[in-house]
């Protein structure tokens, strides 16, 4: 297993270097100038070619990502060109409050997709499976924003139980916590039951399920310890990716929430032409997902001691 995240953590680094140097051609090539951005379209021209030049802007495109890749590479993700705030204290702000989010969207998410899709398993063809199906499909067809805007009409400005907006005051607040995991776990959980079932159908259907059912075992010990155990590996491959994807996906959540955390922070850069700050959650995004990847490998063997990485 040492040797395995050792392999795994070397091929990380030309994965990650690829993601830089995308990232900085995609920004090199953009149409627009960051310095009439932070100055505006009348400033005068020596001062446009002095912050240039202090920007280092007028160097060539190599030079540009030879300096680019150095700071990334110690941890400097640099400055917002219109905050003047350095990118790298930003994200440790806004992080927290994404992965508080998107954990609890997961949390929820995994524990409904999970139980629906084993019922609806248990009982299929039956009116509880086409019932669980019928919800799941809708969940996957509604668009987030929309199904976020009707919870907010519906619990927050109709009942008045929730907030409308933001994360409201200290580290956790369910009240203003519970719609926005709700909405960005929605169709994660609808897509999760459909998976479930479809991975259950195939395991209840093989003969070491049989052989339980033949010991005198009771049902509820055949389908939990026997069929859910051995579907659970590719459940956790789906869920941890997806965990991933909440983490770097939530901006329309977060936008319709207030919620001030990674998505806001970039959607807002990409309106301004950010490109330091849109850089540098682009580099963190593709941070998350390798690691996440790494963490659901190593889960395999805990929930399976036969899966060999030698």
């Amino acid at each position: 297993m040492t040797q395995y995240i050792i392999r795994r953590l070397l091929l990380i680094i030309p994965v990650l270097l690829g993601v830089l140097f995308l990232t900085f051609v995609l920004m090199y090539l953009v149409p627009g100038d960051p310095v009439l951005t932070m100055l505006g379209q009348h400033a005068e021209d020596d001062i446009i070619q002095r912050l240039r030049a202090e920007l280092n802007l007028d160097a060539p495109w190599y030079s540009q990502f030879f300096s680019y890749l150095t700071r990334t590479l110690k941890g400097d993700l640099g400055r917002s060109y219109i905050s003047r705030v350095e990118v790298t204290e930003a994200l440790k702000q806004k992080l927290p409050n994404t992965f508080k989010l998107a954990l609890a969207a997961i949390i929820v998410s995994t524990i409904m997709g999970i139980a629906i899709g084993v019922i609806s398993a248990v009982f299929k063809n039956t009116w509880i499976d086409h019932l669980a199906m019928t919800f799941a499909l809708f969940f996957i067809s509604t668009p987030v924003f929309w199904f976020g805007m009707l919870l907010i009409y519906f619990f927050s400005m109709t009942l008045g139980w929730t907030p409308v907006s933001g994360m409201g005051e200290g580290s956790f607040n369910l009240k203003h916590l519970i719609l926005p995991a709700i909405t960005l776990g929605s169709r994660f959980a609808a897509f999760l039951a459909r998976y479930t079932r479809s991975i259950m159908l195939e395991v209840i259907s093989e003969d070491y399920i049989r052989t339980a059912r033949s010991k005198g075992l009771k049902e509820n010990v055949v389908i939990l310890k026997h069929g859910l155990r051995n579907a659970m590996i590719p459940i956790v491959t789906v869920v941890g990716m997806n965990f991933a994807s909440l983490l770097n996906g939530s901006v329309l959540t977060e936008t319709i929430f207030a919620w001030p955390g990674f998505g806001r922070y970039l959607v807002t850069a990409i309106k301004k032409r950010d490109f330091q700050v849109i850089a540098g959650c682009v580099w963190v995004g593709a941070l998350i997902f390798v690691f996440v990847n790494l963490i659901v490998d190593i889960f395999y063997v805990m929930l399976d001691p036969r899966i060999s990485y030698d």
